[in-house]
């Protein structure tokens, strides 16, 4: 391998060390054959934690922080090569991994002080989902195209099935949206898809009137962006989102 993976760690004891080793290294290599591998050293972190996993990353290379429950799924390759996209956009100095970028675009918005709070714990969600989307890009393609509908449905069901509440409605709108983004981006809705109707009746029940426009934008993020581009498409990300807010704040 062109990247050397310098650790495997289990801080639980209880992991298959040999089966995520080896799902690693199925992954690097698929994204060798691409000509895109990440060129920094990679460590890896088992560990007990709620998401399924994580990425770190630093001047000298990345931590990848898988969970403990993410080894024993059918995702741990899905989970390794979303991360590993994350890590060569890193790498590649992609706009959607700038944090400055998105400190710009936050920066455009004039939030009132009663929805600041509510708005700001929003907003990195929402700005995450789109740096997820580019990961996928090059994810899904490679390794994960078989198990992208059933995973993402069920994303659609556990959002539209949520609590109701103002906040968590549009919680649950964004989370509809990049999962129905990303299932139309890569070609894997069907006409009249059940998905579609689920998250049609969550956006009757709640009266939310965002939801078609939220999923645009997550399916037709540009691939090609300039910084200065990006600014003004997470800005514009960041406007729907406020806009949900309102409406459900009245």
């Amino acid at each position: 391998m062109g990247s050397a993976l310098r650790t495997i760690r289990d801080l639980t004891g209880r992991a298959d060390v040999d089966g995520v080793r080896s799902a690693f290294s199925a992954v690097f290599s698929a994204y060798e054959g691409q000509g895109r591998p990440p060129r920094k050293p990679i460590s890896i972190v088992i560990e007990a934690m709620p998401i399924m996993g994580a990425t770190q990353s630093m001047a000298d290379g990345h931590i990848l922080h898988v969970a403990l429950h993410a080894t024993k799924g059918e995702m741990l390759h899905g989970l390794v090569a979303h991360e590993m996209g994350h890590m060569v956009l890193t790498e590649e100095g992609h706009p959607s991994h700038d944090p400055e970028t998105q400190d710009r675009a936050m920066s455009r918005l004039a939030v009132h002080g009663g929805l600041r709070r509510g708005f700001n714990r929003l907003a990195p969600e929402a700005i995450n989902h789109a740096q997820d989307i580019y990961a996928d890009d090059l994810a899904i393609p490679l390794v994960v195209a078989d198990r992208a509908y059933p995973f993402f449905a069920e994303w659609i069901r556990n959002a539209a099935s949520s609590p109701p509440g103002p906040w968590e409605d549009v919680a649950a709108t964004i989370t509809i949206g990049v999962a129905l983004g990303k299932l139309e981006r890569h070609g894997f809705l069907r006409a009249n898809d059940p998905v579609w109707r689920e998250a049609k009746d969550f956006a009757a029940r709640r009266k939310v009137m965002g939801l078609d426009r939220i999923a645009a934008f997550y399916r037709n993020l540009p691939t090609s962006v300039t910084r200065s581009q990006y600014v003004d498409v997470l800005a514009g990300l960041l406007q729907l989102v406020l806009a949900e807010v309102h409406a459900k704040q009245k």
